[in-house]
């Protein structure tokens, strides 16, 4: 849809938001795939001053949720700094954020992950530009969220 989309509008510029990092890769790579003259630029996500990504799913988080909800962000802060702290032992850091997100009463997980920022291969080590990722359900109420490492 997004290919026809830009083919149809023909821009030279297609903003995408970084909320959903997965996708605006995805985009980038169709472009350089088609060799489309657009330049794809991501959007910083939006953040309530507690670090919650600003998401309309927000809406669904009780009270209580909304309160453990920033654990989220915190997390993945937390394994960033330890992923550039210890380069090479990116698993310990992804554990520990898992285990964060689980206490905080998030389940399922369904990822923390690190990877890298342009292909999205999870990476083992930190060599390279990344994008540590994650996406968890608190309630019913599914978030994603991500950053760069």
């Amino acid at each position: 849809m997004v290919a026809k989309l830009l083919l149809a509008v023909r821009p030279t510029v297609a903003l995408f938001g970084e909320k959903d990092y997965q996708q605006l890769a995805v985009i980038r790579q169709l472009v350089r795939d088609l060799a489309l003259p657009i330049e794809i630029v991501g959007v910083p996500i939006v953040r309530d001053p507690d670090g919650l990504a600003l998401s309309s799913r927000n809406a669904y988080l009780t009270v209580d949720e909304r309160a453990r909800a920033v654990e989220l962000p915190r997390a993945l802060n937390q394994a960033r700094e330890a992923i550039r702290a210890e380069p090479k032992d990116v698993a310990k850091a992804l554990r520990t954020a898992r285990t964060r997100l689980a206490n905080a009463g998030f389940g399922p997980i369904d990822y923390v992950a690190l990877t890298d920022a342009e292909t999205l291969e999870p990476l083992e080590v930190f060599d390279r530009p990344a994008r540590l990722a994650a996406a968890a359900t608190l309630g019913t109420t599914r978030l994603i969220d991500n950053l760069a490492v």
